[in-house]
């Protein structure tokens, strides 16, 4: 299966819809885990600091600055400690190595780097300040540095969590889906092959204790095909029993406008011949019909055997060459090597329908070119004509039974020329295009 084709599923793209909401929910969730943590973490640290403030500060009421001078230097050599400046009434630093904030009294949050204060690194901090009673000023400070890693080392443990859990819910809708898609696939396919003509294909199906839904689909499609074969295969039997059951009259009617041609009253010899000729055309029908029902019923695939396109147009060309010149027109033939594997009667019928079919619809003096050649590495039998051409809008419809463009239908013809052809192509593996040769048509049948 075509990675193209499983990326453009339907399945895929929903994987790929809850891989996005899920990350979307891991951010989301990160980011409330992060904010949840910092005002935790906060919190946290506003009771520790104001619980050193008042440890410090009832030094200060019992023993003085002096001494809360040097418990602030005992303290700020403790490692992983408190930040500390204690400045005294005159605004004189005695004590802490934390530099002059300038925050007022209560809390603050300074955000510092090692351009703003020199020699410290960059880190943001939390600072509480309290004025003592004789003007001094006590700050006690903490580094929000481990509240930062804390919280970036959160966000990359959520953000690696949704990564692996969207790879892996993709990795698991890619197992689980890759089966039903190939069995999906294959009844798309089989709906391509029956549109093409092969009535015979059927979706495949599994035999499951507890069918799922697309066995379920497989199996109504299938029987769906059952149907549509039946009723073809009916509507080809009867058109085939009708062309049986008047061939024969018609025989015997134009047998007896024989005996009537040899009579004597040139009036009644005149319009045996005119009767002759509407019978001979009718015959021409039902012989076409049966061609077709013979090519399009026989199950059986062609007898493949390697065939010279070029050898086998050439020979075409020469039969058909004096009936086109008699007609006023021109044939010409552009020959080069390519081979296919098929059977020659009926490639050589459906370049001899697709001649008939130039010769019928073309006027005095227009040119018709046979040819052969190859075209992308595909062999390549075509017709083509200077005539008035198809219209583009009914180049499928032509390739119909019966169907012609003179509505009318006052010209010779039984609407069935092209549709052998195409049912021959069929049977081949190949494809019957009509193309326009500006001015004119062109009909190629292209193998492989």
């Amino acid at each position: 299966m075509r990675v193209s084709r499983f990326l453009a599923s339907t399945g895929v793209r929903l994987a790929f819809v809850q891989a996005a909401l899920l990350v979307t929910v891991f951010a989301v969730a990160g980011s409330l885990t992060k904010v949840t943590v910092k005002l935790i973490y906060r919190h946290e640290l506003h009771t520790r600091l104001l619980g050193e403030a008042s440890g410090l500060e009832g030094l200060y009421r019992s023993k003085g600055l002096a001494y809360l001078a040097k418990a602030v230097s005992d303290a700020e050599r403790r490692p992983g400690g408190f930040e500390y400046r204690l400045t005294g009434p005159d605004g004189r630093p005695l004590s802490g190595d934390l530099p002059a904030t300038g925050a007022p009294p209560g809390w603050t949050y300074l955000d510092w780097d090692d351009q703003a204060v020199p020699g410290r690194p960059y880190q943001d901090l939390i600072v509480y300040t309290d004025r003592l009673p004789d003007g001094s000023t006590l700050t006690v400070g903490q580094d929000l540095s481990e509240e930062s890693q804390l919280r970036h080392t959160l966000g990359r443990t959520l953000a690696w969590c949704g990564a692996i859990g969207a790879a892996l819910g993709l990795a698991l809708s890619y197992l689980l889906s890759r089966g039903a898609l190939q069995r999906v696939y294959g009844v798309v396919s089989t709906a391509r092959a029956v549109s093409a003509g092969r009535m015979q294909v059927r979706a495949p199906t599994r035999k499951a204790l507890v069918p799922d839904d697309i066995d379920e689909l497989g199996a109504t499609f299938n029987t769906m095909l059952d149907e549509i074969a039946t009723l073809v295969s009916r509507v080809r039997w009867v058109s085939t029993d009708i062309a049986h059951d008047l061939r024969t009259p018609l025989t015997h009617v134009r047998q007896k406008l024989e005996r009537i041609k040899q009579s004597r009253d040139p009036a009644a010899s005149a319009a045996a011949v005119e009767i002759e000729g509407d019978v001979n055309e009718l015959l021409r029908v039902f012989d076409a019909m049966l061609r077709l029902a013979e090519i399009e019923n026989d199950a059986r695939a062609a007898s493949l055997e390697p065939v010279d396109l070029a050898e086998l147009a050439g020979r075409i060309a020469d039969a058909y060459r004096p009936d086109v010149e008699a007609g006023g027109r021109r044939l010409e033939t552009r020959l080069a090597p390519a081979k296919v594997e098929g059977d020659a009667d009926l490639i050589g019928q459906a370049l001899a329908n697709l001649l008939e079919n130039a010769m019928r619809h073309t006027p005095p003096g227009a040119r018709i070119t046979l040819g052969v050649g190859t075209v992308d590495g595909r062999a390549v039998a075509s017709v083509t004509d200077d005539g008035p051409g198809v219209p583009a809008e009914q180049r499928q419809a032509v390739l119909q039974r019966f169907h012609r463009l003179e509505a009318s239908r006052t010209t010779p013809g039984s609407g069935l020329g092209l549709p052998i052809v195409a049912a021959i192509a069929r049977r081949h593996g190949a494809a019957l295009a009509l193309s326009d040769a500006g001015p004119g048509l062109r009909a190629a049948l292209i193998f492989g």
